[in-house]
């Protein structure tokens, strides 16, 4: 994951789990000859925003790492979530090397069950793995925030609190402070179980992946299609629509509507049609035609 001599640019954003991984990383820093920097992005929304800053930087002074902050601007297209997301990937993509985020088997399995809460197919199901998107790397992928937080407070180390993890009216917190407790007090293994199936789920999304090589172009011979098992079946068309994250009963329920010898025009999940005429299925944009 972290090779011999690379570059590595640890996000930190002064929690619990990212100074967990700036320490660990600055342990192994030497002997690993990884040429290791630091980058917080403050997000300007709260008031600790730049106690955050001043406190990553002054971390980062202490180790004699270079730090640099960035403070992206969002668009207002989409849920907030989503665009500060994106926004953040591309900071990353700027970064030289690997960049590593402090992801935790607790957070693994929030974001499994999230997504199963949201009706996901594999591809959110899979949810996390030790690589991201591009260059990104989650080091910290196999521990308990519970085992970091007790390492931190052993070794007499550090962090700040972000205050808007105890907002209720965010899912993910309600989750996190309501669900996951109750969850681990009455099966003391579920966070490992959950991150093991999400292993399991990831690795059959790599899988679907590789389907887009059948529906490399934009139509299929129905008969090809329905000569598939219904799952491969699904997938492809999952796939032709763009891979969108929910829906994929929809699929099922096409697949259906051609066995019986449908013809027409269906929209698809994703937002693409589907035009089923003769022998073949074509999927397109959807494009300003009503329906």
């Amino acid at each position: 994951m972290l090779p011999i001599g690379c570059s590595i640019t640890a996000a930190v954003s002064g929690g619990a789990d990212s100074v967990a991984m700036l320490y660990l990383l600055s342990r192994f820093a030497v002997a690993r000859k990884w040429d290791l920097s630091v980058l917080h992005i403050n997000h300007g929304l709260r008031e600790e925003s730049q106690r955050d800053e001043a406190f990553v930087k002054s971390l980062s002074e202490e180790f004699g790492l270079s730090f640099s902050c960035r403070r992206p601007v969002p668009g207002t297209e989409g849920s907030m979530e989503s665009r500060w997301s994106s926004l953040r990937q591309d900071v990353f993509n700027e970064q030289p090397g690997i960049v590593t985020v402090a992801h935790t088997s607790s957070d693994r399995a929030e974001t499994l069950l999230m997504r199963l809460f949201e009706g996901s197919g594999l591809r959110g199901l899979g949810g996390m793995d030790y690589s991201g998107t591009g260059s990104v790397r989650r080091p910290m992928l196999d521990m308990h925030k519970s085992e970091i937080r007790n390492w931190l407070v052993t070794n007499g180390i550090e962090w700040v609190e972000d205050k808007s993890n105890e907002d209720l009216d965010i899912n993910r917190n309600r989750l996190r402070l309501q669900v996951m407790p109750v969850l681990e007090s009455n099966f003391p293994e579920a966070v490992s179980g959950i991150t093991r199936s999400g292993a399991i789920l990831s690795r059959w999304r790599d899988l679907q992946e590789e389907i887009s090589l059948i529906s490399e172009s934009n139509n299929l011979p129905i008969a090809e299609l329905l000569e598939m098992p219904s799952v491969l079946a699904s997938l492809t068309l999952w796939n032709l629509a763009g891979k969108p994250r929910n829906g994929f009963e929809e699929f099922n329920k096409i697949l259906c509507w051609l066995n019986r010898g449908g013809r027409g025009k269906h929209i698809l999940p994703g937002g693409k049609r589907l035009i089923a005429e003769g022998d073949l299925i074509l999927v397109k944009d959807r494009g300003s035609e009503r329906y």
